[in-house]
């Protein structure tokens, strides 16, 4: 059965919320769980890794609003038998307070939070585009290699695996090991030169032409790495 579309797996809302913390979400998730109570920590943490004097008043600030929020409930009587607070005043005062803790708190460490994780935030974003531009690359490819064999002649046309004759299809990075010279094989495939000059060497010995990657495989002793990146980028 399908999933919807608007439910995660659960795997991805762990991965997703393990990132937001690690990003510096649990700033937010500590002072607002525990009331403002222990807004601190996360303030101290910004000022250790910042090494800024104001940050480290603040620092000391919600340090100081911390124990005045203890000493509130300290001071607070048991609620009536009717449920009621033992002493109004004092519960107004501290529910304002947590609620001016919290509020203000979350605000100033939105900063605090850009500035102490912001190089790792940076850097994650840089590089999602850069996975995705490599799997559009991957996915051309498969649908190149799929034209190549539905229609042979319009595969040739568009230029598939030949990328030095400067046609406009995008196959993805693919090169044709039967006719494309050592050098083109060498760049598309990310392979030595000598790895690729053997290719050829080896494809003008047997007649001009290999029927599958296989043959390649058995003539020429490649090191792994070379036959990784031919399975990848290589057609016959």
């Amino acid at each position: 059965m399908a999933q919807s579309a608007n439910h995660q797996p659960a795997g991805v809302a762990k991965r997703s919320l393990r990132d937001s913390l690690s990003g510096g979400g649990w700033y937010f998730a500590l002072t607002i769980f525990t009331g403002g109570f222990l807004a601190a920590v996360s303030f101290w943490h910004a000022a250790r890794r910042l090494n800024r004097p104001a940050v480290t008043r603040l620092a000391f600030i919600y340090t100081g609003l911390g124990v005045f929020l203890v000493v509130l409930m300290a001071l607070t009587p048991p609620s009536h038998p009717d449920g009621s607070s033992g002493n109004q005043t004092i519960s107004t005062i501290g529910g304002m307070t947590v609620v001016a803790v919290v509020v203000v708190g979350c605000l100033q460490l939105k900063s605090l939070r850009r500035d102490v994780y912001g190089s790792s935030i940076a850097k994650s974003t840089l590089v999602q585009p850069a996975v995705a531009q490599a799997l559009a690359a991957r996915k051309r490819r498969v649908e190149a290699r799929q034209l190549r064999v539905s229609d042979p002649v319009l595969a040739r046309h568009l230029g598939i695996g030949r990328p030095d004759l400067r046609r406009d299809y995008d196959d993805g990075g693919l090169v044709d090991l039967n006719t494309a010279p050592a050098s083109v094989i060498a760049q598309v495939s990310d392979i030595e030169l000598s790895y690729a000059e053997a290719v050829v060497s080896a494809r003008d010995a047997r007649g001009g032409s290999y029927f599958d990657l296989a043959e390649v495989f058995v003539d020429l002793n490649l090191p792994p790495h070379v036959q990784e990146q031919l399975r990848e980028h290589a057609i016959v």
